[in-house]
């Protein structure tokens, strides 16, 4: 990678420190420009990781230093305009999920980046979660054969039945589906990376909890295509917080336990009798027991770090700003996502 980057983080909350951590950790000769319309934010991250330059104004920044890339970490209803100033500017983009609030801005952020010979790379975390990847691989390899259907739970959890967030007030209650709508990209993202395109889709919502804004937060959603189904749940009460994703492919199935980071691999078995009934169950045991020590000891070691989604996907924007890899998150896979997400939103609306 290159030795010597610019970059600029606009939106220093939580989810900044993140970045910040893995921008630092894969850099070492780095100059970070942190802006946010509550300077306090922007010194708090310049506290833990330090910074060249803050700034309060976006069009400031972009005019008096010349960044070789832009993080977007806002809220999305500011992430078209930021995005586009930013690649007139000439920067590269890395621009968090949501990508946009809908399919005609991200189209035209994308031709412009074209344009400009810029990486537009959406942080659709999810796609870069290890366990995530491993079976990705496992899929693309063609050893299980073609993928008949796929299916995500996403379950949410918070301490004594508080509200998401915490906050009443917080921004994303005010969007069209609501709290949903800041969450649903990561089960979405996975079920529609994993099938070959979408023709039609069913949506499924209720309101089982009192959520500000009268939010939705329940929602099931199912998606065809000419041979392929796929469907995911999202919920925001669940007492386990369970997020699992499950393949289901012509010779086999692949279990992945999001929240653990753990895969299990099962191979064609035909009929099921007691035994492989058995040995099935004692197979899913040592993978999963197997991959939790294997991650205790890859914490400990550092290579298994806090957010690895976001952690792989920013190393690999980097490369493939210097040619090395071709971005995970897919043009094609984002266009669905968003497309769909716009429709399920202005539905619930």
């Amino acid at each position: 990678m290159k030795e010597f980057m610019k970059i600029g983080i606009i939106g220093c909350g939580k989810i900044a420190e993140a970045h910040a951590r893995a921008i630092k950790k894969m850099m070492r000769n780095v100059q970070l420009y942190l802006c946010d319309i509550n300077r306090e934010n922007a010194e708090s991250l310049a506290t833990l990781f330090g910074a060249q330059g803050i700034y309060i104004n976006l069009e400031e920044l972009l005019s008096k230093e010349t960044l070789d890339t832009v993080h977007i970490l806002t809220p999305v209803y500011g992430h078209f305009e930021i995005a586009e100033k930013a690649l007139l500017a000439g920067c590269h983009i890395y621009i968090e999920k949501p990508a946009t609030e809908t399919i005609v801005e991200y189209k035209k952020l994308c031709g412009l980046a074209k344009s400009k010979g810029k990486i537009i790379c959406a942080g659709y975390s999810a796609l870069g979660m290890p366990a995530i990847l491993k079976a990705r691989k496992e899929i693309a390899s063609g050893t299980l054969g073609r993928l008949i259907a796929v299916h995500c739970d996403f379950m949410c959890s918070w301490p004594n039945n508080i509200i998401p967030y915490g906050d009443p007030n917080h921004w994303s209650y005010s969007m069209k589906g609501g709290i949903l709508q800041n969450m649903a990209d990561h089960p979405a993202s996975l079920v529609i990376d994993a099938m070959d395109g979408i023709q039609e889709h069913n949506m499924f919502f209720s309101r089982r909890n009192v959520l500000p804004n009268d939010c939705s937060d329940l929602l099931h959603v199912a998606l065809q295509n000419q041979d392929q189904v796929g469907s995911f749940t999202i919920y925001l009460g669940q007492g386990n917080a369970h997020r699992q994703v499950q393949y289901f492919l012509e010779k086999g199935t692949i279990i992945v336990d999001m929240t653990r980071q753990l895969v299990s691999f099962i191979r064609n078995q035909g009929p099921l009798n007691f035994i492989k009934k058995t040995l099935t169950g004692i197979n899913m045991g040592w993978d999963f027991a197997g991959g939790s020590v294997c991650n205790i000891l890859r914490v400990i070691k550092g290579s298994l770090q806090r957010n690895p989604g976001i952690v792989n996907l920013i190393r690999n924007f980097y490369s493939t700003i210097h040619g090395e890899e071709e971005l995970i998150v897919k043009y094609s896979t984002v266009v669905q996502i968003v497309s769909l997400l716009e429709d399920i939103w202005n539905e619930i609306n």
